[in-house]
């Protein structure tokens, strides 16, 4: 079941939402995701701007959190990198409820409890997404470790093997 917003209320909540979204930032951070339009110095704001819209269009239509999965994924990854604490990461989803609640004035009780259950399930998604992206973080970690580690080893292997190959200096 899909919801019926108007196009203006649509627009409308798409654009306060990623205000709130922008907002979440540090000043400095916030207005450079404002105003830098390039998507190549911006890729941030461009993942927001192109991505937060087709996530609520899943919301408001009904649609499987799954099939918006990519872009949420372009959302959250940036923001697990950042080391931001999962309940900052994901928690951009839940401001919708909100911004709803403020634009679709003319929403029902039941449509209402409908959008406030779809956006449940998309935090729960984003979060599934956020734990993704944290946990091959630390597997890059974990094998940068293992890597340094091994190189060491055989750093220390072959000084060993260059010591017991010299003539002793006690001799």
């Amino acid at each position: 079941m899909s919801l019926n917003l108007s196009t203006d209320e649509r627009a409308e909540i798409v654009a306060r939402w990623l205000d709130h979204v922008v907002d979440g930032y540090p000043a400095e951070t916030a207005k450079f995701l404002r105003e830098q339009g390039d998507p190549f110095a911006n890729p941030v704001g461009a993942a927001l701007r192109e991505e937060l819209a087709p996530v609520f269009d899943a919301i408001r239509d009904g649609r499987d959190p799954a099939e918006v999965e990519p872009a949420l994924d372009r959302i959250v990854r940036v923001r697990a990198l950042q080391e931001m604490s999962p309940s900052m990461a994901v928690g951009f989803v839940l401001e919708l409820k909100e911004i709803f609640d403020e634009v679709a004035i003319g929403a029902t009780n039941e449509a209402k409890r409908i959008f406030d259950s779809r956006v449940d399930r998309m935090l729960l998604t984003a979060f599934d997404v956020y734990n993704r992206c944290r946990q091959q973080v630390y597997d890059i970690r974990v094998k940068e470790i293992r890597n340094r580690s091994l190189k060491v080893m055989e750093r220390l292997n072959s000084w060993r093997e260059e010591r017991a190959g010299s003539p002793s200096s006690d001799a």
